[in-house]
């Protein structure tokens, strides 16, 4: 299943980038779908970014900043807008760096605040909680991280995506909350179904915190009624998380 989310994009910042470099607009790396799909089984998340064109992450300039980079800010508590704490940050629990992903090929996942001396390459912000890999196909960059290692428990949290050109900030930022994905409900049925005990069935299944509540099906339609009522389950699923 496909999750794509509405975020933000000031296409009026990324003109004015374009005239004051003398680009064209297309030049500038502009997101153009992202999004953050947990899985609770796994406890883990799957950032999936769609740039506008392929980035470039390892070319330097002589103050070795990097031509394209990213960085999230994640807020576990979910809130919107996220930059509504005071002092600033103190909402974060961690920040995901694009900007180091040439030190050692990975993505690293930092505190947001430093203590003592500054880390090389941490560009002044907090301790490495950990490093996860990535791919990027062409334009579309992928990784998946622990929840805990970004600072969340339950899969319900809030993030900021920041996109910088040579360590400059283009004007552009998404703000988005992440999306906890639906579970098999076909099989989850069919093993409650198939206990050889009591019938757990939908009834149960319904009570789940996941599920809006839908009507009981009529028993007597039997196997016929148990197609639409999985269809039903997912979209009252995706209605009650939007």
């Amino acid at each position: 299943m496909t999750y794509v989310q509405k975020f933000s994009v000031s296409l009026a910042a990324a003109a004015l980038i374009a005239l004051g470099t003398g680009q064209i607009a297309q030049a500038v790396l502009l997101v153009e779908s992202e999004s953050a799909v947990v899985n609770l089984d796994a406890k883990e998340v799957l950032f999936t970014v769609n740039f506008n064109k392929a980035p470039d992450f390892f070319t330097v300039d002589k103050f070795n900043r990097h031509a394209d980079s990213f960085q999230y800010f994640i807020d576990p508590d979910g809130e919107l807008p996220i930059l509504n704490a005071s002092p600033i940050y103190s909402n974060f629990s961690s920040i995901i760096r694009g900007e180091e992903i040439s030190v050692a090929s990975d993505i690293r996942i930092r505190d947001v605040f430093s203590v003592g001396a500054s880390e090389p390459n941490s560009g002044g912000w907090g301790k490495i909680r950990g490093s996860v890999p990535y791919s990027l196909d062409d334009n579309v960059l992928k990784f998946s991280a622990p929840l805990q290692l970004i600072g969340d428990s339950d899969g319900v949290f809030s993030y900021q995506l920041l996109l910088t050109e040579f360590g400059v900030w283009n004007g552009i930022s998404n703000e988005n909350k992440s999306i906890v994905a639906a579970p098999d409900l076909e099989r989850y049925v069919f093993k409650a179904t198939n206990l050889g005990k009591k019938d757990l069935g939908v009834t149960q299944l319904l009570s789940k915190p996941y599920i809006a509540s839908v009507p009981e099906p009529n028993l007597a339609l039997g196997a016929l009624t148990f197609g639409a009522l999985s269809v039903g389950l997912r979209q009252k699923y995706k209605s009650a998380v939007s």
